[in-house]
């Protein structure tokens, strides 16, 4: 199951704000039949992520987003990951040639 949920609103002054949160949940349970009985086990987690905080006030709605860092910084270490070694290796061959 995935879906937004806004939160609890808070006023300050003569604007309420409203956090969005992305809500990730996910249940799995099992039984067991068998000659010595039954048995059964489950297993569940629930991640939730700020997405975003809901500003609104008399000229309107805006949504103002929250950027996950970790993401950003995980896909540059991933770039980086990737392209050092390419030039390390070209640089290798560069120099062997000479």
């Amino acid at each position: 199951m995935i879906e937004t949920v806004e939160g609890r609103s808070i006023r300050v002054g003569e604007r309420e704000l409203v956090p969005v949160v992305r809500v990730e949940a996910d249940v799995r349970r099992r039984a067991f039949v068998g000659a010595r009985g039954l048995a059964s086990e489950g297993s569940g987690f629930v991640h939730m992520r700020p997405v975003a905080i809901l500003e609104r006030s008399e000229a309107g709605e805006r949504r103002i987003p929250i950027p996950d860092r970790t993401v950003q910084s995980l896909g540059g270490l991933l770039l980086a990951a990737l392209v050092i070694p390419a030039l390390m290796l070209l640089a290798e061959l560069i120099a062997r040639k000479r």
